[in-house]
Parts: C-alpha cells; sequence; structure tokens
C-alpha cells in the first residue's frame, strides 16, 4: 500500500511539472533591447583604433538578441535600432511602450576621468520594483560569476541621486546595463573584441533566461506622481534658460476647458510620494514657486495625452 502511495504521489508529481512546464512554454514575452547612443551621438569616444561606445553596444544588443531569438522561442525581441542611427530619448521611450513589452533593456558603456576605475553596473529605477531589480541582480550574478568581471552591483535613482529618462518613463521591468569602463585600458579592449562581446551577452542571455523562467511578476506602474511646474494663459518656450536648468523632460499639456489657463507644464515620473514631494521642493527652489504634486493613473494620463493630440490635430485644421 505504501509502494503504491509512493508511486501515486511520484506520478502526480510528474504531471505537475508537465503541465508548469507547459504553460510557460506557452507564456510569451516581449523584450526590448535598445542600443545606446547611435548616429550623431557616439557616447563614449573609443581610444586610438578602438570603437567608440554607440558601435559596441550596437555589436552587443544584436548579438544578445540573437542568442534570445534562438534559444527562447517564446521571447518576441523588439530593437529600438539596428543600425547606426540617432534616437532621442523620447523616441526610445515611445518603442518600448508603444510595443507593449514585458522588459526593457538599455545597452551602455561606462567611463571615467580616473582610468584605473572598473566595472560593471546595472541601473534601475526604483529598488521597489521587484522584477527589475530581479533581473539587475541576475545579470550583475552572470557578469562576475561566469563573465569573470568586476561588478559595481545594482543602482536604483535613489542611490544615483538622479533619473534615468529610459527607466523612468518606460511602464515596463526595465534595466540600464553598464557592460564597462572604455576609459580602463583593459576593459577598452575586452569590449572592443567579439570574445568580449560574446561574453557580455550571453551573460545577460542568461540572466534573462533565468529570471523568465521564474514567471516573474508585472511590476504596478498604474499610479505615479508628476510635479506641475507651471500653468499659463499662452504656450511658453521651453528651450529658454528658465526651463533648460531643470534639466529635466518637460511634458506640455492644453487643457481647453481652463480659459485662464489652459497650458500646464508637468515634469517627473514618480511612484514614490516622498519622492516626488521632494521633486516638487527642488522644483520650487529653482525659481517654480507654485510648483505641486499631481496624483496619476495611467488611464488619466493616456487621455490627457489623448486630448492634447486632438487638440493639436484641431489647430492643425484650422
Amino acid at each position: 500500500m505504501n509502494k503504491l502511495y509512493q508511486r501515486f504521489c511520484s506520478l502526480l508529481l510528474l504531471l505537475l511539472c508537465f503541465f508548469v512546464e507547459t504553460s510557460y512554454a506557452q507564456k510569451q514575452y516581449k523584450l526590448v533591447i535598445d542600443a545606446g547612443h547611435g548616429g550623431k551621438d557616439p557616447g563614449r569616444l573609443g581610444s586610438k583604433g578602438n570603437q567608440n561606445e554607440k558601435s559596441i553596444t550596437l555589436a552587443i544588443a544584436l548579438r544578445l538578441g540573437g542568442y534570445i531569438e534562438e534559444y527562447i522561442p517564446n521571447v518576441e525581441v523588439i530593437y529600438t535600432r539596428k543600425e547606426d542611427v540617432f534616437l532621442t530619448l523620447d523616441q526610445v521611450v515611445t518603442i518600448a511602450n508603444d510595443s507593449n513589452a514585458d522588459f526593457f533593456m538599455s545597452i551602455h558603456c561606462n567611463a571615467n576621468e580616473n582610468k584605473r576605475v572598473q566595472g560593471t553596473r546595472t541601473h534601475i529605477h526604483s529598488d521597489d520594483f521587484f522584477t527589475s531589480k530581479k533581473l539587475a541582480t541576475f545579470i550583475e550574478k552572470e557578469f562576475s560569476t561566469r563573465a569573470k568581471r568586476y561588478s559595481k552591483g545594482v543602482m536604483s535613482a535613489q542611490g544615483r541621486g538622479q533619473n534615468l529618462q529610459v527607466l523612468q518613463y518606460t511602464k515596463m521591468p526595465g534595466v540600464l546595463i553598464e557592460t564597462g569602463f572604455l576609459t580602463h585600458p583593459q576593459e577598452e579592449k575586452f569590449l572592443n573584441s567579439e570574445y568580449g562581446q560574446k561574453i557580455i551577452a550571453s551573460a545577460i542571455f542568461r540572466a534573462f533566461r533565468d529570471v523568465i523562467a521564474t514567471n516573474p511578476p508585472a511590476e504596478d506602474r498604474s499610479t505615479f506622481y508628476k510635479i506641475q511646474v507651471m500653468s499659463s494663459s499662452k504656450q511658453e518656450n521651453i528651450n529658454i534658460s528658465r526651463y533648460n536648468k531643470l534639466d529635466m523632460r518637460i511634458e506640455e499639456y492644453k487643457d481647453v476647458k481652463n480659459m485662464k489657463y489652459p497650458y500646464r507644464y508637468l515634469v517627473g515620473r514618480e511612484y514614490n510620494r516622498d519622492i516626488a514631494e521632494r521633486l516638487a521642493k527642488k522644483v520650487a527652489k529653482m525659481g517654480f514657486e507654485g510648483a505641486f504634486v499631481m496624483e496619476m493613473t495611467e488611464d488619466s494620463h493616456l487621455k490627457m495625452i489623448r486630448h492634447n493630440r486632438e487638440n493639436k490635430k484641431r489647430a492643425l485644421q484650422h
């Protein structure tokens, strides 16, 4: 009786594993891979005889995408660029968000005035984003163990003291990967080599493969906070020095229901109220005394964007 029970349990376990594997195999993912810089933006310039950052990031991005397309058939890879072209950060964000991707990766190289500084670093937007942090942690683990690179670890916006636009404004779990320092002679040589690019791409590939095998949860970014810098009766020129010193992406919206001050100017996209409040105080000290925090949902923000586009279309028609 005991043996029959053991056989039954073993059979049940096999069936459970089969259903779990079948379910996992059927789950589809979309991954956006962004090769940093490009076109007129070379990124960090290589030393004599070596490639610029834009060429190295593209080579690693294409190799990484190739590994994923070959070995993980349930992942659709979307590239922000597959050749030497320039994209603004806004365009990169738009490609990722419009594709409804499940993951985002941006590939970069690092630099420092001190040529002895070396190592990889993977950036995330917030430590509160579980899946982003897990992916970043797995990447740095692969770099340090299998790829034998010196890892400087994972860093969030709070640790950096600044936001990275491609992580702040994308709506899915995402990382920005610094693959090494082009100012460090040995790391530059490594990153310029086909061998080094293969090692880096395969390390990222293994980390991504292992993360999706755990069926990680999506991150809830449906509620966030923006800072209204100001409202105006007429359209502002946001290219003047007063706005440039903010050094932040400025979004303009026109509210036709507000006859007196229809133009609104917003900055930031924070997911923590306390951080948003600190940003509002910082903006106020920079000359925008009336700055305040606005809590928004993805739906309300999309309505603002659609309404703004409709207003622009009407203006063009007239």
